[in-house]
């Protein structure tokens, strides 16, 4: 495995540990906690997957595009999910439990990770070919 997948999984596990200890600290099961932790973090679990799949080391250099996407969308997920996290753990810490505010969390991270991994899409898109388009510009002045 190449640094890239490595460090997808270690933001993967840590934002799904941020969200396991907030629900053990609003006082609920360690099963219960677990499985609220890893249906919240579906999303984020299945774009590591496709960072998996296209950033493994068979993969040829071929499918520039294809990693160009698959990172910025996982990027921008990551992200979602641990700001949300995290703010959401600093939230239960501060008031002692868990509040009505923490059941937007789904819908939140759900919703919100096809609007941050569509986001990736787009900037992954415009990364790629935007530096291609440059250096087309630079030959054609020349």
């Amino acid at each position: 495995m190449n640094k890239t997948i490595w460090f997808s999984l270690i933001t993967l596990v840590f934002s799904i540990i941020v969200t396991f200890a907030t629900f053990i600290y609003g006082n609920t099961s360690y099963l219960e906690s677990l499985s609220l932790s890893l249906s919240l973090s579906a999303p984020l679990v299945f774009i590591f997957f496709c960072v998996f799949i296209v950033f493994r080391n068979t993969m040829k250099d071929q499918n520039s595009l294809m990693k160009a996407i698959t990172i910025r969308a996982y990027f921008f997920t990551a992200l979602l999910h641990i700001i949300w996290n995290s703010l959401m753990f600093m939230d239960v810490l501060s008031k002692g439990s868990l509040g009505p505010a923490q059941g937007y969390s789904g819908l939140i991270l759900w919703l919100g990770s096809l609007k941050a991994a569509s986001f990736g899409v787009f900037v992954g898109i415009i990364f790629h070919f935007l530096p291609k388009l440059i250096n087309k510009n630079k030959n054609l002045n020349r």
